[in-house]
């Protein structure tokens, strides 16, 4: 008779994906991990395989929490153009947590890893291609209401939101000022603006 498992799988994964979110996939040792979870060796292998599957399922875990708040951010926005700078507005803040600006997962794990690991690569290609899809959602909603410029072309727009982000994040690990990151913000906006 197989033992019962005596861990939360949750728990696991987002102390897993908090290790990973800190130090990167290449610095974040089994070690580590065994220590962080709590969990045996065997115990982590058996229920998540090898270091890169735990880390692909913390990966999914954070960019399906990412891909909830987007969409929570852009249907609880007034307008279209007020859903996207609450969104940039929320990832220009400096992500710091424990003292370290740690950024944001999915750009720090696609400058560490897309390069060489192709299914990091595609896990990381998906999440763009959903998160741009609602962009562009946000963009055709702000063309309707009269908020954002006629001018946007809904996949262009998104993409160039998704770089956008991509840069604040990188920059706020650099030491990016709220207000450097604000300011980035208001000039992407009123580029977009009716």
């Amino acid at each position: 008779m197989a033992r019962p498992r005596e861990y939360d799988e949750d728990t696991v994964l987002e102390q897993a994906m908090s290790l990973f979110w800190s130090k990167g996939y290449e610095a974040t040792t089994m070690s580590q991990l065994l220590e962080e979870t709590g969990l045996a060796k065997g115990s982590l292998y058996q229920a998540f395989g090898d270091k890169q599957k735990l880390f692909l399922k913390a990966l999914e875990r954070y960019l399906e929490r990412g891909r909830r708040d987007l969409r929570g951010c852009l249907n609880g926005a007034e307008s279209g153009y007020a859903g996207l700078r609450n969104w940039l507005l929320e990832n220009a803040r400096p992500s710091i947590a424990r003292g370290i600006r740690r950024g944001c997962l999915a750009v720090n794990t696609a400058v560490e890893l897309a390069p060489h690991d192709p299914e990091t690569r595609k896990v990381l290609r998906a999440h763009e291609r959903k998160m741009e899809r609602l962009y562009e959602d946000c963009i055709v909603r702000g063309l309707e209401d009269g908020s954002l410029s006629s001018s946007i072309e809904p996949a262009a727009g998104a993409r160039w939101i998704t770089n956008t982000i991509y840069g604040l994040q990188i920059r706020a690990k650099l030491g990016m000022s709220h207000e450097q990151g604000r300011e980035t913000v208001e000039s992407t906006l009123r580029s977009m603006a009716a």
